[in-house]
């Protein structure tokens, strides 16, 4: 299975905050052909899923907050189906559900959420941060939901940033989520002592096993992030880019022809 990139769209908030067109017509000019988003800006869904098929644009993914899927799940599948998307994602967990004792109705909610996106065609996931991965009771919060929700039904978004941050091996967690990660974040942790990103490829994260890992695992979709605000953001995912086709054995020639 090939796997292929996108750019998670949080890299350029502060660009698409003062002009999502304009931002998107950047990042189709950098040669992405996917993204992944974080909110639509002031745009409407179809004036947004208009915009991006004129770019030649594609959305695979989305990140919607936990609570608009608790609140109301079926205008979230709604506005992804508009999109186009194939995944949609929740980026965290309310402070107040973050212990052990919130995990059976976290997996409840997960499942549930899973299943009307997969009515739709939707597949439901979850991101990571670093707090997830840490020991607590001889587990992991995330073994714990990936042990409580339906492999049909809930996915898992690795971070692999987060996963250095928090001391864990992501090639270990993305194995142990075979089949079940079918998108992860590229996002390079930068050395030093302390934790910040930095251009995929530019940094101390050992792409070779991670990706051979994520091969094996089923993963489909690599989506390039940089969190910390990037001094050349435009520069910065060219370069990402690049580097991560690099990275996969992509031919560039058959990539800049499609």
């Amino acid at each position: 299975m090939t796997i292929r990139i996108a750019l998670q769209l949080y890299t350029l908030r502060q660009q698409a905050a003062a002009d999502f067109p304009a931002t998107l017509r950047e990042v189709a000019a950098a040669g992405y052909e996917h993204v992944e988003f974080a909110g639509c800006g002031d745009m409407a869904v179809a004036d947004l899923r208009n915009l991006i098929d004129d770019l030649g644009l594609r959305a695979v993914s989305a990140h919607v907050p936990f609570v608009r899927f608790d609140e109301d799940v079926q205008s979230v599948v709604a506005e992804l189906e508009t999109l186009g998307c194939r995944y949609a994602v929740a980026p965290s967990i309310p402070q107040d559900h973050r212990g052990l004792d919130s995990i059976p109705a976290l997996c409840e909610r997960f499942n549930r959420w899973g299943a009307a996106c997969r009515e739709a065609g939707l597949r439901f996931g979850y991101h990571n941060h670093n707090w997830e991965l840490e020991p607590r009771d001889g587990s992991t919060m995330l073994d714990r939901l990936a042990a409580g929700t339906d492999a049909a039904l809930v996915h898992f978004q690795v971070d692999v940033y987060w996963a250095l941050v928090s001391g864990a091996d992501p090639a270990a967690l993305i194995a142990r989520l075979a089949g079940r990660a079918p998108t992860l974040h590229a996002k390079e942790l930068a050395s030093g002592a302390e934790p910040r990103d930095t251009t995929v490829g530019d940094g101390v994260t050992p792409w070779e096993d991670l990706l051979a890992a994520a091969a094996t695992a089923g993963t489909e979709w690599c989506i390039v992030e940089q969190e910390d605000d990037p001094a050349n953001a435009y520069r910065d995912i060219r370069r990402s880019l690049g580097n991560l086709r690099r990275l996969l054995g992509e031919d560039l020639a058959a990539s800049a022809s499609r």
